[in-house]
């Protein structure tokens, strides 16, 4: 959200130019996205019967990691750093599918396959060749006990999964304020539709080819990420009143329309991804899943 309001609400083309060629840490994004998660489940684990407190900093920690998440799927994959980060952390979050074993009847409901496909469809790198992972250790190497088992790895340095709170404990006034402001959800809606709009209109100008035709391409793909990005924030935050169902619902609208405009498969998987992951977050009234099934069209 502070990258969006930097860019103003009428941004100038040099703005746009600049929002997506600013320089993004995908890694540390998805180190943090992993770490903020794992403080959750710490956190859950030591809670005490009763205490609501704990399920709002529950809440207010996988906000912000689910916001991590969406800004690692929806920023392009520029180099191989960017790259890696996607695939570390689709390796590690959302619904995942393990390898089964010869003699297993494997058996997975349309939902579940659904909410698969869109997470590995918003880590999506196609366009990238990426170097070949870390190579095995040969005969006359050592340090063999931290020997990397792969290109990038995620939680190294992390504290473990288990265990108690590494540091929300002693922030829990914060966590816990956090998780109840909620943005303005019908404003980052209308962001959202200005800056598809603006987006359209620089790619037709683009496509005319005027003298600065590259820039306002690039511009046009800053809209793009704003419009995302601003989408993500509206499907995650978990606000649950008939209003925000309403603006909920415009934004699935929406973004089916994109699907139909040919967007990238991997922005319009993000929103997904993101969406089915905020339907876990802790705050949420106790039935509010089984009425947050959005109606997404199958493009992606």
């Amino acid at each position: 959200m502070a990258m969006e309001i930097a860019a103003g609400d009428d941004p100038s083309v040099a703005e746009l130019v600049a929002f997506r060629r600013q320089p993004i840490d995908l890694k540390n994004a998805a180190r943090n996205a992993k770490n903020l998660h794992s403080e959750e489940f710490r956190v859950w684990l030591a809670r005490e019967s009763g205490d609501d407190i704990t399920e709002s900093v529950c809440g207010g920690l996988e906000i912000m990691s689910i916001s991590l998440i969406a800004l690692v799927a929806l920023w392009p994959a520029d180099d191989l750093d960017a790259a890696e980060a996607k695939l570390a952390l689709d390796a590690r979050t959302g619904v995942q599918l393990h390898r089964r074993e010869k003699d297993f009847d494997g058996s997975m409901d349309a939902k579940t396959a659904r909410r698969i496909r869109w997470r590995r469809g918003a880590f999506a790198v196609p366009s990238l060749m990426l170097p070949p992972a870390p190579a095995a250790p040969q005969s006359e190497d050592r340090g063999l006990a931290s020997w990397p088992l792969e290109r990038f790895d995620l939680v190294e340095h992390l504290p473990k999964r288990g265990g108690p709170p590494a540091f929300a404990d002693r922030q829990v006034v914060q966590w816990s304020r956090f998780a109840r402001s909620a943005p303005d959800l019908d404003g980052l809606l209308q962001r959202a539709a200005k800056m598809f709009e603006t987006c359209d209109r620089l790619l037709e100008l683009a496509g005319r080819g005027p003298a600065n035709a590259s820039e306002l391409t690039v511009a046009a793909e800053g809209a793009r990420l704003m419009a995302y990005l601003a989408a993500c924030q509206v499907m995650l935050w978990p606000v649950h009143n008939r209003d925000a169902l309403a603006i909920k619902k415009q934004v699935v609208a929406l973004i089916n329309r994109r699907g139909e405009a040919g967007d990238p498969p991997a922005m319009q998987s993000a929103v997904r991804h993101v969406t089915a992951e905020a339907a876990w977050i802790k705050t949420l009234p106790y039935d509010a899943r089984d009425r947050l099934q959005f109606d997404w069209n199958e493009l992606v």
